[in-house]
């Protein structure tokens, strides 16, 4: 069983100094792993969070040649921290060719579902179309972020944006903006975003106590490159839009927006996004991360960066023969391929 491969499992808090520091020679190795989500001290607050939370060690030859953070549920497993971590996979040596198929059958696991698998992890996985990484290059600062916005066709956005501005400063009173620590704002986020939530229909994510728990402990978090980072934009005395994001180094992932539907036609929420890029690029921050999918509200702020693919891996005999199946029978049905086409 397990192509050669040997796991084990700990929880996080549980990996040495020299299992910690493989893991952020790995991370660093590999472009796709840049996300604040791989950051092992994300992974530690998951870990003391989560239900079922755990981290695989993979060794070959007995050394370590990999990790995988995850959430056992039932008979499967899941993302550690899902649905909250949006990027997710190995943590792997380069080069190391981890089958993860083999590993959830160390795991005695009999599937594997993930939203945003990174990197070239797609081996026996199944799995829908990719889709990319929507990413805010700040590497050349705020003004030369907003010149290559221009460039890719959002001048009339940006210019929209502009008169917003003006008319929201005008009209309810003059703007202020901050990007902190402040656990005290998250609360705020919690509150307003579980509204929205209710208000839409959409499946209310904080329900869940240790989803709340998880953003509390990256909220304490001191670390001056890595924790929760609340940005909140004021008219006069008014928050009118506030989001809850994540830092890790030189990275930024926008996570949890909410704004005040009363001043919806002054677009609250992107004219914080674009507060928020200035004090990321002014505090030297390289990406900012709008998280997989190319929404047309993320196209007016980012590119496309890497793929991520949706899907799962299954190590389950009565699965896997279903969905072949399945399979044969639309290869052999040109009726049903021409609708699934």
């Amino acid at each position: 069983m397990g192509a050669g491969i040997s796991v084990e499992t700990r929880r996080a808090s549980e990996l040495d100094p020299q299992a910690r520091a493989l893991w952020a020679q790995f991370r660093s190795a590999d472009p796709a792993l840049a996300s604040p989500y791989f950051d092992f001290r994300y992974i530690l607050a998951a870990g003391e969070t989560a239900p079922g939370a755990e981290v695989a060690i993979i060794r070959r030859a007995g050394a370590i040649v990999a990790f995988l953070p995850f959430q056992r549920r039932g008979g499967a497993i899941q993302p550690m921290g899902a649905p909250l971590t949006d990027y997710h996979g190995l943590v792997a040596q380069p080069g190391a060719d981890i089958d993860l198929k083999a590993v959830l059958e160390h795991l005695r696991a009999r599937r594997f579902r993930f939203g945003g698998l990174v990197g070239g992890q797609a081996r026996a996985v199944n799995a829908a179309a990719p889709k990319p990484a929507m990413v805010a290059d700040l590497t050349g600062g705020f003004e030369a972020y907003l010149a290559g916005r221009r460039a890719a066709g959002q001048g009339s956005f940006l210019k929209d944006k502009r008169r917003r501005q003006r008319q929201l400063a005008e009209q309810v009173g003059p703007l202020s903006f901050t990007l902190s620590a402040d656990p005290d704002l998250l609360e705020t986020i919690i509150t307003e975003k579980r509204a929205q939530w209710r208000r839409t229909g959409q499946h209310d994510v904080f329900s869940a106590p240790w989803t709340q728990a998880l953003l509390r402990r990256l909220a304490c978090d001191t670390a001056a490159d890595f924790g929760l980072r609340i940005a909140v934009l004021k008219a006069g005395d008014k928050i009118v839009a506030a989001e809850a994001g994540l830092l890790s180094g030189s990275g930024y992932h926008l996570w949890f927006p909410i704004y005040d539907p009363d001043f919806a036609r002054y677009s609250p929420g992107a004219l914080m996004t674009l507060e928020t890029l200035r004090a990321l690029a002014d505090q030297g921050v390289a990406f900012a991360d709008f998280g997989p999918g190319v929404e047309d509200y993320k196209r007016a702020f980012a590119d496309e960066g890497g793929q991520v693919v949706e899907g799962d891996v299954t190590a389950d005999p009565l699965i896997e023969g279903l969905r072949s199946l399945v399979r044969q029978t639309v290869a052999g049905s040109p009726k049903i391929g021409r609708a699934h086409g």
